[in-house]
C-alpha cells in the first residue's frame, strides 16, 4: 500500500512538473508593432497562422473548390500534433515555428518601373517572424523554406553570405540579378526581405539602433477602427504610406480615366497632390464570416474634409436594385451608388475637394472631377446629376475596353432626353430589341442610348445591345444565382456606394496557385470540374459609408486579401 502511494506520489510529482513546464514553454504573444522601424510606410501583422490557415479552408469557396483541385483534405488542420508543437516545442523545425510564429510585414519605400500600363511597382519590405523558438531550430527551418521559395521562384539562384554586426545574412539572387531575397536569424527572431536595407532597417529596431513603430497612437486608432485586436490579420498604412502609393498609381489610374493626353497629364500630376491634401491614414483587418473573408478597411480623411462631406452625402435607404435587371448575368464588375440628392451631393464633392487648392488648382480639380465621369458617358454632370433618381450603377461587362454602361433612375425624362439627344447627335439610327428601342449615334463613337421603363441605358452599342438582350432572354445579372445569394448578404443600413465583382479569377489564381505545390496536393487538378466548381461562387461584394472622421469600407470575398498575398508569395513549382 505504501509503495502504491509513494508511486502515485511520484507520478502527481512528474505531472505537475510537465505541466509547469509546458505552462513555462508555451509562447506568449508580442507586439509586432516592436520589431519594424517607426517610418515604416506599412504595417501588417498576423500572430496566428493556424487560426489563418483554418479560417480560409473554413470558407466556402475553398470547400468547393479545393476537392476539384486536388489538394489535401486535411490542410490548414493543425491537429493534435500542431497543438502539442505550439504548446511545447516538440517536433520538427517546420512544425514548431510555423504553430509559434507571429508575423509583421513591413514595407518602407517603393521603387516605380516603366511608364503608363507597363508601370511596376515594387515594394521593398521585410517579413519579420518572431518564431518563439531557438536560434538553431528557426534557422533550420526559414533556410530551409526561404532556399526552396527560391529555388522554385528563380530556377538555379545564386547564394551568397556574409555578417554585419555578428548577424549572418543570406541572400538567394536570380540569374539575372534583378530579384533577390534576403534572410536573417538572430535568436528567436527571423528577418526575411527583397532588399538588404529592408532586413538591415529591421536587424537595427531588434538591436534599440533605431525606433520602432510600437506606441505609435495613430496605429492603435486604426486597431480599434477596424476591430484589429480579434482579427485574423491587421494592417495599417501612414498618411505618407497612401499618399506614396496613389502617387505611384496615378500615371495608371490617369489612362483610364480618359484618352485624352493633356487629361491623364494632369490626372498624374494632380492626384498625388489631392491625397495628400485629403486622404489620412488605412486601418486593415480581416477576419471570416458567413464562408466568405471578410476585409475592413478605414481610410481616415484631413480635419474637416469629413464633416463637409457628410453634409452633402447622405445615402437613400429606398433605393433598390432594379438597375441590375439591365444587366447581363456575367458582368464582371457593378457600383451602385445611392444618394438622396444627387445635384446635391456632385456639386457638394466639388466644393470640398476644390476648397483644398487654390484658384488655379481648384480649376483644374474640378476639369478632372468633370472628365473621370465621361468614361461612362456623362458628359454634363451638372445637367445628367439634377435629371436623375437615387440609383446610379456603373458596369464594365467585360474586359473590354468598350464594355463600361451607366443605369440611371428618371426623375426628370424630357432633360435626360434633351441630353441624349446632345450626346448621340441628330437623327440617331433606332433599333429595337424586343420592345425595348435602342438609338445609336450616326458618327464613329458608337455611342448608344435607351429607355427602359424607369431607367435609362447608356454606354456603346456592343455592351447596350448586350444589355438589352440580356433583359429580352430573361437571364440578367439582377435574378442570377451568384448575385442574389452575395445581395442577401449586405448589411441592413444603407451604403453610399455598393460594388459587386466576380470573384472567380481571383479565387482560381489562389487555389491553383495553392494546388502546384507537390507537397500539398494528393491528385491531379480536374480543370473541368475546377471550372464548374468556380460557376457556383458568389459574388464578391464591398460597402461603403461615410463615417465619423473618413470612409469604411467592408468587402467580403472568397479569400479576401490573403488570397492576392498567396498568390504574390508562391511561385509556381517549376
Amino acid at each position: 500500500m505504501k509503495f502504491i502511494r509513494k508511486a502515485a506520489l511520484v507520478v502527481l510529482a512528474l505531472v505537475i512538473i510537465l505541466c509547469l513546464w509546458i505552462w513555462w514553454n508555451r509562447p506568449r504573444k508580442v507586439d509586432m508593432t516592436s520589431y519594424v522601424p517607426a517610418d515604416s510606410l506599412i504595417f501588417i501583422e498576423a500572430n496566428d497562422l493556424p487560426d489563418i490557415a483554418s479560417g480560409l479552408v473554413s470558407t466556402d469557396a475553398w470547400k468547393a473548390l479545393a476537392p476539384a483541385a486536388g489538394i489535401r483534405s486535411d490542410l490548414g488542420h493543425l491537429g493534435w500534433l500542431g497543438r502539442l508543437a505550439s504548446w511545447t516545442g516538440i517536433g520538427s523545425a517546420d512544425a514548431v515555428v510555423f504553430s509559434r510564429a507571429q508575423i509583421a510585414v513591413a514595407v518602407l519605400g517603393f521603387d516605380a518601373t516603366g511608364a503608363g500600363d507597363a508601370l511596376k511597382i515594387r515594394p521593398r519590405y521585410a517579413v519579420v517572424a518572431e518564431t518563439h523558438t531557438g536560434e538553431t531550430r528557426t534557422r533550420s527551418a526559414i533556410e530551409g523554406r526561404v532556399g526552396d521559395f527560391a529555388r522554385r521562384a528563380y530556377g538555379n539562384p545564386q547564394v551568397e553570405q556574409n555578417e554585419a554586426d555578428g548577424v549572418k545574412l543570406t541572400t538567394w539572387k536570380s540569374v539575372d540579378g534583378e530579384r533577390r531575397i534576403v534572410a536573417a536569424v538572430s535568436g528567436s527572431v527571423a528577418i526575411v526581405g527583397n532588399d538588404e536595407s529592408a532586413v538591415q532597417a529591421c536587424l537595427a529596431v531588434q538591436r534599440k539602433d533605431r525606433p520602432s513603430l510600437k506606441g505609435n497612437p495613430e496605429v492603435e486608432e486604426m486597431r480599434r477602427r477596424v476591430g484589429g485586436t480579434d482579427a485574423l490579420a491587421f494592417g495599417y498604412a501612414s498618411a505618407e504610406g497612401a499618399a506614396r502609393l496613389l502617387e505611384l498609381k496615378a500615371i495608371t489610374y490617369a489612362g483610364q480615366i480618359s484618352a485624352d493626353p493633356r487629361a491623364q497629364s494632369a490626372a498624374a500630376s494632380l492626384l498625388p497632390a489631392l491625397a495628400r491634401k485629403i486622404l489620412g491614414r488605412v486601418g486593415w483587418s480581416t477576419r471570416l464570416s458567413n464562408g466568405m473573408i471578410e476585409d475592413r478597411y478605414y481610410l481616415s480623411l484631413q480635419a474637416g474634409v469629413a464633416e463637409k462631406l457628410r453634409s452633402v452625402m447622405s445615402p437613400d435607404s429606398k433605393a433598390g436594385f432594379a438597375a441590375f435587371e439591365l444587366l447581363p448575368p456575367d458582368t464582371q464588375s457593378t457600383s451602385r451608388y445611392s444618394y438622396s440628392d444627387p445635384a446635391g451631393t456632385w456639386r457638394g464633392l466639388n466644393t470640398t475637394v476644390t476648397s483644398q487648392f487654390d484658384t488655379l488648382g481648384a480649376i483644374l480639380i474640378g476639369r478632372l472631377l468633370r472628365v473621370s465621369l465621361t468614361h461612362y458617358g456623362i458628359d454634363d454632370p451638372d445637367t445628367f446629376m439634377q435629371a436623375i433618381g437615387s440609383e446610379l450603377v456603373t458596369a464594365n461587362i467585360d474586359e473590354q475596353e468598350n464594355s463600361a454602361v451607366t443605369v440611371v433612375e428618371l426623375r426628370d425624362e424630357p432633360t435626360l432626353r434633351a441630353f441624349v439627344t446632345k450626346r448621340l447627335g441628330a437623327k440617331p439610327r433606332s433599333e429595337m430589341i424586343g420592345d425595348a428601342e435602342m438609338l445609336v449615334s450616326n458618327n464613329d463613337k458608337r455611342d448608344a442610348a435607351s429607355f427602359v421603363g424607369k431607367h435609362l441605358l447608356l454606354g456603346k452599342v456592343e455592351a447596350v445591345r448586350r444589355c438589352l438582350e440580356a433583359r429580352l432572354k430573361g437571364q440578367t445579372l439582377g435574378n442570377s444565382d451568384s448575385f442574389r445569394k452575395s445581395q442577401s448578404s449586405l448589411g441592413a443600413g444603407p451604403a453610399l456606394v455598393i460594388q459587386f465583382y466576380d470573384d472567380q479569377p481571383s479565387a482560381s489564381s489562389f487555389v491553383r496557385a495553392i494546388a502546384a505545390q507537390k507537397a500539398i496536393s494528393e491528385q491531379a487538378l480536374n480543370g473541368a470540374k475546377l471550372n464548374e466548381a468556380l460557376g457556383g461562387l458568389r459574388y464578391a461584394f464591398s460597402e461603403t459609408q461615410l463615417m465619423d472622421g473618413g470612409f469604411e469600407r467592408k468587402t467580403r470575398s472568397s479569400f479576401g486579401q490573403f488570397g492576392l498575398l498567396a498568390t504574390q508569395f508562391t511561385p509556381p513549382d517549376n
